[in-house]
């Protein structure tokens, strides 16, 4: 396998699963925590899961692969796969 290769596989992994990264980094970012515990009082955790993942499709383009049940991040239960 190419450095190249290599590359594209990682990279592809993250669009598979960006919308799982994006709520990790939440979690693991002092600030961004309390600025979405914050919303979730404000407007629900529910419209601000949905509102994160809808702007994550939009703003990179990407088109809905399947779902998964099993993320990473705690603070949600399920997101959506992006193809690659």
């Amino acid at each position: 396998m190419s450095a190249n290769d290599y590359a594209e596989k990682v990279v592809n992994r993250f669009i598979d699963s960006i919308t799982d990264y994006v709520f990790l980094s939440i979690e693991h970012e002092d600030n961004f925590m309390r600025e979405y515990m914050e919303n979730a009082r404000l407007f629900t955790v529910g419209t601000v899961n949905q509102a994160i993942g809808k702007k994550v499709k939009e703003l990179l383009k990407l088109e809905d692969l399947a779902e998964c049940e099993k993320p990473r991040s705690r603070l949600i239960t399920s997101y959506t796969r992006y193809k690659v």
